[in-house]
């Protein structure tokens, strides 16, 4: 069972707030469209930050203007017959992006009239276009920065990538970036979150369910190259075409709910591995201490071996749990780290003898 306080990553519908599969749930009861319930149920299990990730609607087009708190009122004390002084919070309005994540899906259309069930096989192959676009939205959500990629929005890494910055700004709180202590690569990072509509919260369109669309724009000619030389044809042959669109941010309101542990060396049983010392240091400057619910982990597989071998070896356990009571909806172990479930990210970087962070300074 999950400790007071806290909700299980199994328990994401006791979370207080709407994510991608509610928004669409909503829409789709109304609008029956039973396509896109069942993307965001494939979205929901391939990517498992959409399963708790609280999505807000946007005041704007294609960002959403929020409200960051950088100074609270400090009250005074007063007696009968005195005053006090009035005083002011400081708040400065952040603006985030919301990317535009498409694709198009062609099958021949001769090819989709032999199949026994044509409609199911098209729908299979939409399906694997999908997980394209979710593996593009999470390099997009840890690695994203536009003057790289225009259109993208600024990944986590991207936002919290120095040892010395502080989060809002605030001088009294420490910086939200820790030093894994490796020097040179292969390096590889832990994100700690602190989710919630007031703390990190996707953001999307509000007039597109969950920044969810797909058109079926039927049956089309499609002319291909033949031959070569300037009297060169173009052979033609029938196809169907779907087009695939989803629109997403990410807005960090308190930038101290993100905790980012870099410079980590992704092999096993080296120097400058996963160490909960860090960890523990890193949660207990969340906002909520890793108490508040819709606290949650994120590292790549290699680092998730490197938890997972720790929490084996250690005959008195305090710090890990992998109890299948406390697993997900499917009944598998959940790894935590003191109740706060830790799930894989397949598109961090850092996996040895692969991919690769740059070393944060």
């Amino acid at each position: 069972m999950a400790a007071p306080g806290t909700v299980s990553y199994a328990d994401a519908s006791l979370l207080g707030w709407y994510t991608l599969l509610d928004v669409v749930q909503d829409y789709t009861s109304q609008a029956a469209n039973a396509l896109l319930l069942e993307i965001a149920r494939i979205m929901d299990r391939e990517v498992p930050l959409l399963k708790i990730l609280p999505m807000v609607a946007s005041n704007e087009i294609l960002s959403n203007l929020g409200n960051r708190t950088d100074y609270l009122p400090t009250p005074g004390t007063r007696r009968f017959n005195s005053g006090i002084v009035p005083t002011a919070s400081k708040n400065k309005p952040i603006r985030d992006d919301i990317a535009l994540f498409a694709d198009y899906v062609e099958v021949d259309k001769e090819e989709w009239e032999v199949q026994n069930e044509p409609n199911k096989w098209r729908a299979n192959k939409i399906k694997d276009h999908l997980v394209g676009l979710e593996k593009k939205l999470e390099t997009v959500l840890w690695y994203g920065n536009p003057a790289y990629e225009p259109g993208s929005f600024m990944g986590m890494f991207s936002k919290f990538n120095s040892l010395e910055t502080t989060p809002n700004g605030l001088s009294d709180w420490p910086p939200n970036v820790w030093n894994g202590g490796a020097t040179s690569t292969p390096v590889s990072s832990i994100c700690i979150m602190e989710l919630g509509p007031e703390k990190v919260y996707g953001i999307y369109p509000k007039n597109m369910p969950g920044g969810l669309h797909i058109q079926d724009l039927g049956e089309q000619t499609k002319q291909i190259p033949s031959g070569t030389g300037t009297m060169a044809a173009m052979a033609r042959y029938q196809v169907l075409i779907s087009y695939l669109r989803w629109a997403l941010g990410i807005q960090v309101l308190d930038e101290r709910c993100v905790q980012r542990i870099c410079n980590l060396n992704p092999t096993v049983l080296s120097a400058n591995n996963f160490d909960e010392n860090i960890l523990i240091q890193a949660k207990n400057w969340l906002p909520g201490k890793g108490e508040a619910p819709g606290t949650v982990i994120f590292m790549n597989r290699s680092l998730k071996t490197q938890v997972d071998i720790r929490a084996v070896s250690q005959k008195i356990n305090t710090y890990f749990e992998q109890d299948k009571d406390t697993g997900d909806i499917f009944g598998r172990t959940v790894t935590r780290f003191q109740n706060i479930p830790i799930l894989v990210s397949e598109m961090m970087l850092g996996i040895p003898n692969q991919t690769t962070e740059t070393v944060v300074q």
